[in-house]
C-alpha cells in the first residue's frame, strides 16, 4: 500500500533540497535531484558552502526514519523530475505515465510465468516505466536501462539507486549495446523517429531471449508510414506481430498511442490463431476497464500461443 503522506513527505525533500541548489549554487534542478538521491543514500552532504550543507542535511534527516516503500519512492521522485522537468522547459514526454506501467506488469503476468525477470529497457529516460512496472510485477528482477542522453541517464541511474535495482544504467546508445541475454525488453518510443525504432527492434532480437517479448509505447502514426509494410517483411522470420492495445487519448494529450507486443520467434513459438486487440478506456472508468480486462482475460485463456517459462536448459538463442 502506498502512504500518499510518506510520498508528500520525500518528495518535498528532493523538491527542496533541487531548489537549494538551484538557488545557492545555480545548478539546474534536474542534475540537484540527481545529486540529492546520491546525498540521501550516502547519508551526507558536501559542497563548499557550509550553511548550505546544514540546510541539505536536515532535510534529509527529515525522511532518515521513514520506511518508504519502492512505490512511495518511484512516485516522489516522479514528481520530483516532473517539476524539474517544467523548470527547465523540457517535454515531460520521457516520463511514461504509471498507468502504463501497472498495465504492462498486467501483461506480463499473462505472457510469462517466471519466478525471476531480467528486463531491459533500451531507451530508458527516467526510469518510470521499467521501474513501475517492476514494482508491480511482486517478483524478482533485475533491471537494466541504457539511454544515450546524459541527463535522462543519470535520472535513470538515481531512481535505480533509491529503488536499489542495482547500478545496470549505461550512458550510450543501444545500437552499440551487446552482449546480454534479457527475459523481457520494454520501452516507450515516443519521439522516436520512426527508422530508428526499425533500428531498434532489429537490433534488440538478438537481446532478448528465445519466445520472449518486446512491449512498447508506441505513436500510432507508426503504422500509417508507408515503410511499414517492408519493414513487416524484413522481419517476419525473426518477429511475430502479437498484438496491439489502444491507448486512451486522454493520457497522451491528442496524440494517441498504443502498445505494441512482439514476441521473438524461438524453438517453442506458437503462432497464435487471433492477434491481439483492444481498445483500453480512461484509466478512471472503472466499469469500462473491468470489461476489457475481462476480454483480454478471455483472449488470454481460449487463444494457444507460448507462455514463457522457467527453463532449465535456457537455450536462449540469438
Amino acid at each position: 500500500m502506498v502512504d500518499q503522506k510518506n510520498v508528500e513527505k520525500l518528495f518535498d525533500c528532493l523538491n527542496q533540497s533541487a531548489s537549494l541548489y538551484y538557488e545557492k549554487l545555480k545548478v539546474p534542478y534536474l542534475e540537484g535531484l540527481i545529486k540529492t538521491c546520491e546525498n540521501i543514500l550516502a547519508n551526507s552532504v558536501i559542497t563548499d558552502d557550509l550553511d548550505l550543507n546544514k540546510e541539505l542535511m536536515d532535510l534529509i534527516k527529515q525522511v532518515n526514519n521513514i520506511e518508504f516503500n519502492k512505490e512511495e519512492i518511484r512516485k516522489a521522485f516522479q514528481y520530483s523530475c516532473l517539476r524539474g522537468l517544467k523548470h527547465q522547459g523540457i517535454s515531460n514526454q520521457m516520463i511514461t505515465p504509471e498507468s502504463i506501467g501497472l498495465f504492462f506488469s498486467y501483461l506480463i503476468e499473462k505472457l510469462y510465468e517466471l519466478s525471476e525477470y531480467t528486463i531491459f529497457d533500451p531507451l530508458v529516460g527516467s526510469g518510470n516505466l521499467i521501474t513501475s512496472l517492476a514494482n508491480n510485477l511482486d517478483k524478482n528482477v533485475n533491471l537494466i536501462g541504457v539511454d544515450k542522453e546524459i541527463t535522462y541517464y543519470k535520472m535513470a541511474q538515481a531512481l535505480f539507486g533509491m529503488l536499489e535495482y542495482g547500478e545496470n544504467v549505461y550512458c550510450q546508445d543501444v545500437l552499440s549495446f551487446e552482449n546480454i541475454i534479457v527475459d523481457l525488453i520494454v520501452t516507450d518510443f515516443s519521439g522516436v523517429i520512426q527508422e530508428d525504432i526499425y533500428d531498434i527492434i532489429k537490433h534488440v532480437h538478438s537481446l532478448l531471449r528465445e519466445d520472449g517479448f518486446f512491449l512498447s509505447v508506441i505513436d500510432n502514426q507508426f503504422f500509417d508510414d508507408e515503410r511499414i509494410r517492408d519493414f513487416i517483411y524484413e522481419v517476419k522470420d525473426k518477429w511475430h506481430f502479437f498484438g496491439m492495445i489502444v491507448l486512451p487519448i486522454t493520457i497522451f494529450k491528442n496524440n494517441q498511442k498504443s502498445i505494441f507486443i512482439l514476441q521473438k520467434i524461438g524453438s517453442k513459438f506458437i503462432r497464435p490463431e487471433k492477434f491481439l486487440v483492444a481498445d483500453l478506456p480512461d484509466f478512471n472508468d472503472e466499469v469500462e476497464m473491468v470489461k476489457v480486462i475481462n476480454q483480454l482475460n478471455d483472449w488470454f485463456k481460449k487463444i494457444e500461443f507460448y507462455r514463457v517459462r522457467e527453463n532449465n536448459e535456457k537455450n536462449y538463442g540469438s
